[in-house]
């Protein structure tokens, strides 16, 4: 045989195998009509359950004890804090009535030993964020220290929380690090106004505790201009609050009256108060842990198993979010590898190029460059390439790269169109009014940043259970600085 048509043979299978893969990944409007009637069913069983145990395995829908929306006109001062993963921030929102804000910010790296030692206390978590707070009240607002007057701080705490009320709420679990016994089943807003008082700062009071995905809704919808289509002047609802970034959540609005989980007293004291809705934190990123209808393939399997922290959990967010998309295609390369159809140069797993085979070390930013390279034989995909993984790469084997990833990126992205259907259709939102429109706020470097994803998710909704006429009342906008402005917003609710 020929070198020619020894090459020729083996580009075809590598072709074959590549055009497999990416059909496993396909997500067709039947798929779509099928997830969506079953996130609407796992809603409604949410609703109804109480069950926020640690290894509860539906859609958690957490009530937040939010039942108001910001109108643009608020107006104020107020302190913000968010527990990340990494990083603890604290901000000041200047509130100037006009749907505009003023953001001042400290970010301080969280100590390695709060993250890695088991023998930490949560006083010892605690006093260093209310050390930080000091830190920055110091320096931006010492008017405050010297008058004693109120600052009021809403707390993003973005770990699972069973919430009693607007400033209360006891830690189920942690995720991202953290492996803080003694804080399980505490009262985290108490944790954190103990130390802050301890540091001299009774004028902070935590009024509020707020999940990232709530802040962000109240966020976009105090900066909307609720202005709808240029074009027709109608007026548009702010309906969801999303973040579609390392990872994946959303909110939105429930009638009080459907939140069965709600204990009844609670719910006819709110009703009685004039309250008619609440934002829900639905948890997405859990949907369908069961696997009853999610799109599974071998290599989601593994993901999950061999790689993720909670294996069986999370499983929405390990198909959509930006922490998992390089993983996939990493583990794609690595199966065609094993089947001797690309990298033929690298004999055994243990010769692959050491970050081909450390988990997460292919990041999504190298799959959004790969995502709409246009260059003549793929010149910037070759790049990338070689810069992030050192992997050097034929024309050929970049373009069947390049087909495996946007075949995950557009999974992707038909995945997140499901959850915001369902929404729209369970609550009616789109025919509310006559030609209303309604805004989807959204916070994430995925939604953000990698090419093509809102459009590709506005395809995925005109496929799905809306329709073309649903998807083009949709407005998917980006709402900046998301966990602070809307933590600060919901301390003014409180």
């Amino acid at each position: 045989m020929s070198f020619q048509k020894f090459h020729q043979q083996n580009h075809q299978q590598l072709v074959k195998a590549v055009d497999e893969i990416c059909a496993e990944f396909e997500v067709n409007s039947k798929k779509l009509e099928e997830l969506t009637n079953y996130f609407i069913e796992s809603m409604e069983q949410g609703l109804g359950s109480a069950d926020e145990s640690a290894d509860y395995r539906g859609l958690p829908m957490i009530p937040s004890f939010v039942t108001g929306k910001p109108n643009g006109t608020e107006n104020g001062v107020l302190l913000a804090a968010d527990l990340g993963g990494t990083n603890f921030r604290v901000c000041s929102v200047t509130l100037t009535g006009d749907h505009q804000f003023k953001l001042q910010q400290l970010k301080s790296k969280i100590p390695e030993e709060l993250l890695e030692d088991e023998n930490v206390t949560s006083q010892e978590l605690f006093g260093f964020l209310a050390r930080r707070t000091l830190v920055f009240v110091k320096k931006y607002h010492p008017e405050y220290l010297q008058n004693e007057e109120t600052l009021r701080l809403g707390f993003t705490f973005s770990y699972p929380v069973n919430q009693t009320s607007l400033s209360s709420g006891t830690l189920i679990r942690w995720t991202k690090g953290f492996k803080i016994k003694d804080a399980l089943g505490k009262d985290v807003v108490q944790l954190y106004q103990k130390q802050l008082e301890e540091q001299g700062m009774p004028m902070v009071r935590v009024m509020a505790l707020a999940n990232d995905t709530v802040g962000t809704f109240l966020s976009h919808c105090y900066s909307s201009l609720n202005t709808g289509s240029a074009a027709t002047g109608d007026i548009s609802e702010a309906v969801i609050g999303c973040i579609f970034g390392t990872g994946t959540n959303g909110c939105y609005m429930e009638k009080i009256e459907n939140i069965k989980k709600l204990p009844e007293d609670v719910r006819a004291s709110l009703i009685q108060e004039g309250k008619t809705e609440m934002i829900i934190n639905t948890e997405w990123g859990s949907f369908d842990n069961e696997l009853k209808h999610l799109p599974t393939t071998r290599y989601d399997v593994d993901i999950d198993q061999k790689y993720s922290s909670n294996p069986g959990f999370h499983l929405f967010e390990k198909r959509v979010s930006g922490m998992f998309l390089g993983e996939l295609l990493r583990n794609v390369i690595l199966d065609l590898h094993e089947r001797g159809v690309i990298f033929k140069q690298y004999g055994s797993f243990d010769s692959l190029p050491h970050r081909l085979r450390t988990p997460f070390d292919l990041s999504s930013e190298v799959l959004s460059h790969i995502e709409i390279d246009d260059s003549s034989e793929l010149r910037e995909t070759e790049l990338s390439l070689l810069q992030s993984l050192r992997l050097p790469t034929t024309s050929e084997e970049r373009f069947e790269i390049q087909k495996l990833v946007r075949a995950i990126s557009r999974r992707s992205a038909y995945l997140a169109a499901v959850p915001i259907a369902a929404i729209l259709i369970k609550t009616g939102a789109l025919n509310k009014k006559y030609h209303g429109e309604v805004e989807i706020g959204c916070d994430g470097s995925v939604v953000e940043y990698y090419p093509g994803f809102r459009s590709m998710m506005r395809h995925a909704l005109a496929l799905s259970p809306i329709g073309p006429d649903g998807e083009r009342k949709v407005h998917i906008c980006i709402a900046k600085d998301g966990s602070g402005v809307g933590a600060a917003l919901c301390a003014l609710i409180a």
